[in-house]
């Protein structure tokens, strides 16, 4: 770099370092891009594991958990565009022993079907997935009728990677490779890593301690959230599906821009308890109306499309602007996140931006994991101890106590409050709130829009205590993966220690 790439290069790489220690992350990627073309990518940390003793370069993979679903929804509109499915066919014209099968494809796509956020069974994410077969046998429950409202839901991409496996004949992750990958020059995206990768770690919010997080197999759950990349080949697919890409007649071959542009409008609004509407859903795309802060304006809303992701061990952010085109990824190799990308975009537009904003929390994805804010995003609340204190009162909490308090998701905290009759959890640092009231004996289930509204609670016993609690196949624990606790996926051989 030179001149005007030299200054911009040290701004971008100023932020991703602020983000790393705001955030304690071992390790923080990042790209930028701009008029069709890559134009930063820089990478901070720790060793990166994996056999290899320096730091990461910006060639080094990472997990992007659910930035997976827009690519896999790549893959189904191509098959729109080629006659073989239709928007509005319910998934069981093409799949009869698909869960929901009235659903159509759009709703699926877009997050309406009214399929559950996660598939039975342990926290897949961590523990492993299912197989088709047993996605099937599980016989899910409806949460809310088809096109109802917007319900973020691995299982239903679930759904949709096997629609594109029966339809094409061969593993969803080899349709993109070679319908995708290739086309665009996303030579680091693979459903394993296909070059140098990093380890994702657990970041005690308390201590300078890491716990390993397992790689499980995904199984049919992949299409939902299994693929790794660098954030230079993220940056590539976001400028390209928001239609500022220069790769002209070969990225029309992959797919047009009117289907791009479908893909990229809002269908329906991301309704989060106490929070402004400020995001929304595609197919498959997350579009949001981001606040940027720049100096003498304050903040500006830029409206952004994109995804976020969130699986054990790794969180990942992509936002373009959508009318200038700018487009940055972050990648971090912690269950606990970094924050977002609106940092580093605010700092494309020649601003160096204030890293505690920067770093702003998100809660669980979890893209959704949103995947979030996924969890949303699908995403996961900064790790740091709630200042709350656990609720009093009559109802449900007064009868048991041992209910309320601080809990951990892995390493992030979480209060859980009685109110009446209804039980709250909420993330740290003004992280999502869900109300849960009694279900069936034993049981709440959620009420308030969010992650987790019409999933249940249950706590889990063991020799009359509760020791953990089940909320949506998600596990809380009374530390940060306590070791007397048996945790999806298994704990760490040496338990928590140094990096």
């Amino acid at each position: 770099m030179s001149g005007a790439d030299d200054e911009l290069g040290a701004v971008l790489g100023d932020v991703v370092a602020g983000l790393r220690e705001a955030s304690r992350a071992p390790a923080l990627s990042a790209a930028a891009g701009r008029g069709g073309d890559v134009v930063w990518a820089g990478a901070v940390g720790a060793p990166a594991g994996a056999g290899t003793d320096g730091g990461p370069t910006p060639e080094h993979a990472f997990r992007i958990g659910s930035i997976t679903k827009p690519m896999v929804a790549v893959a189904v509109m191509r098959l729109v565009e080629e006659g073989k499915v239709a928007l509005h066919d319910p998934i069981g014209a093409h799949l009869p022993d698909a869960p929901a099968v009235d659903a159509t494809l759009a709703e699926l796509l877009s997050h309406t079907s009214g399929l559950p956020a996660e598939p039975a069974g342990a926290w897949w994410e961590r523990a492993g997935g299912s197989t088709w077969e047993q996605i099937v046998a599980s016989d899910l429950p409806r949460l809310v009728a088809p096109g109802t409202r917007y319900h973020y839901s691995n299982v239903g991409f679930a759904v949709l990677g096997r629609l594109v496996e029966v339809a094409r004949g061969r593993s969803w992750d080899e349709v993109l490779r070679d319908e995708l990958w290739v086309p665009l020059g996303m030579t680091a995206t693979g459903r394993v890593p296909v070059g140098p990768h990093v380890r994702g770690y657990a970041v005690h919010p308390h201590a300078d301690l890491v716990h390993d997080e397992p790689v499980a197999d995904y199984l049919a759950m992949g299409p939902a959230g299994e693929l790794w990349s660098t954030p230079s080949d993220l940056v590539r697919f976001g400028m390209w599906l928001a239609c500022h890409d220069t790769l002209g007649a070969v990225g029309d071959a992959v797919l047009p821009v009117p289907a791009r542009r479908l893909m990229t409008a809002p269908r329906v609004v991301v309704d989060e308890p106490g929070v402004a509407w400020t995001g929304t859903y595609g197919l498959g795309v997350r579009v949001r109306k981001d606040l940027i802060d720049l100096p003498g304006e304050g903040p500006v809303p830029v409206r952004t499309v994109g995804h976020s992701g969130s699986v054990p061990g790794f969180t990942a952010d992509l936002r373009v602007d959508a009318g200038s085109g700018d487009a940055v990824a972050v990648i971090g190799s912690s269950t606990g996140g970094f924050g977002d990308g609106t940092g580093l975009l605010a700092a494309l537009r020649g601003v160096r931006p204030d890293v505690g904003h920067a770093g702003v929390g998100r809660g669980p994805v979890v893209d959704g994991s949103e995947e979030v804010t996924e969890g949303a995003s699908e995403g996961l609340a900064e790790g740091r101890q709630p200042g709350g204190q656990p609720g009093a009162g009559g109802g449900v909490g007064a009868g048991l106590p041992e209910l309320t308090g601080t809990w951990y998701w892995g390493p992030v905290p979480f209060t859980l409050r009685a109110e009446g009759d209804r039980l709250v959890l909420a993330g740290a640092a003004g992280g999502r709130a869900t109300e849960f009231v009694p279900g069936t004996p034993g049981t709440w289930v959620g009420v308030t829009a969010g992650y987790w509204q019409g999933e249940t609670f249950r706590p889990v016993e063991r020799e009359g205590r509760v020791v953990a609690l089940d909320v949506g196949t998600f596990c809380f624990t009374r530390s940060p993966y306590a070791p007397e606790v048996e945790i999806p996926g298994g704990h760490d051989g040496v338990g928590w220690h140094a990096l």
